[in-house]
Order: structure tokens, then sequence, then C-alpha cells
């Protein structure tokens, strides 16, 4: 168990470096924006693809 701890330690100092870049969030191939918004709609103002609202068993619509 304590493997698995120091093992979740070492990455969590290292989660700094994680997506650091700025542009990190912009399409790496020249169709994604086209594929992920045929998938999921546009993005929403922070430009995350949500995808459409999702509804509980029973909620209405």
């Amino acid at each position: 168990m304590r493997d698995q701890e120091d093992s979740m330690d070492q990455e969590i100092e290292h989660m700094d470096e994680v997506d650091a870049h700025p542009d990190v969030h912009v399409a790496t191939e020249p169709d994604e924006q086209e594929v992920l918004e045929r998938l999921y709609g546009p993005p929403d103002p922070d430009g995350i693809f949500r995808g459409p609202p999702v509804y509980e068993e029973g909620e209405r619509r």
C-alpha cells in the first residue's frame, strides 16, 4: 500500500507540469474542431465541448 501512496505523491508533485502549454486546448489535428462540434455541439464560452445536457430518468426535457 505504501508503494501506491509513494507513486501518487510523486504524481502530485508533477501535476503543475501537466497541460502547462498555453495552447493545450487548441485542436492538434486540422479536422479536430469539426469532429468535436459534430459529436458534442459547439463549445461553451470556456471553449469546452460539454455535449448535450444529460437528463436523469424521468426528468422532463
